[in-house]
């Protein structure tokens, strides 16, 4: 009989992502680093909205479909199954990785899906505090500068670049919490930032 492909356990799969994200981190910590140390906050902000990003460019490169919201202003914001399992319902999903360190409820997790929702379309809608426009164009730069030399060469493919990028967060997220952020604000911040610019694209601004 011929021997059979070893298929992946969850465990194994985030093993050996594990490894490989210290390489994404370092990178971040040393763009974040300022006099004092790096700068935990946006650090955090930066690599959750990564983790929200990984999600959306691997529902594309899979040729998933999204449930398209479209402002009175022409804007486009995308949901949908798709989206949803990589940021909430996966078992190595990316709110999984924050919400895990930061004992944020489920019931406390829609709630921040939901209010970013509510408020698709705001004229004076930020994310954190951030433009959003501003935050997913250095977002998506960075993810086009480390693509190929990082989340291509890291990940067997597209579906374990949320997972790559929700160990980064998470990573951030326990530097955030030993510093001494809180466990409920850092948490939001994170889930936040994920779920906001999972749902964007160029079109969104």
């Amino acid at each position: 009989m011929g021997q059979t492909d070893h298929q992946e356990t969850d465990v194994e799969i985030m093993d050996r992502l594990a490894s490989e994200a210290g390489h994404v981190i370092e990178l971040l910590k040393s763009y974040f680093r300022t006099p004092r140390g790096v700068d935990l906050t946006n650090a955090l902000i930066f690599s959750a909205s990564l983790a929200g990003h990984a999600c959306h460019q691997a529902v594309k490169a899979e040729q998933g479909t999204f449930q398209m919201v479209t402002d009175k202003a022409g804007r486009n914001y995308y949901f949908g199954d798709d989206l949803n399992k990589y940021l909430l319902e996966n078992n190595l999903n990316v709110v999984a990785f924050c919400s895990s360190v930061t004992d944020l409820s489920y019931e406390e997790v829609i709630s921040i899906v939901e209010d970013f929702a509510s408020h698709v379309g705001d004229d004076d809608l930020t994310v954190c505090g951030f433009n959003p426009k501003s935050l997913y164009e250095q977002v998506h730069s960075c993810w086009k500068g480390i693509f190929d030399n990082m989340t291509s060469k890291y990940c067997k493919s597209p579906s374990e670049w949320p997972v790559l990028f929700g160990i980064v967060v998470q990573n951030f997220l326990i530097m955030s919490l030993d510093a001494g952020a809180g466990k409920e604000e850092a948490g939001r911040i994170a889930i936040e930032c994920a779920v906001a610019v999972s749902k964007m694209d160029k079109d969104s601004f």
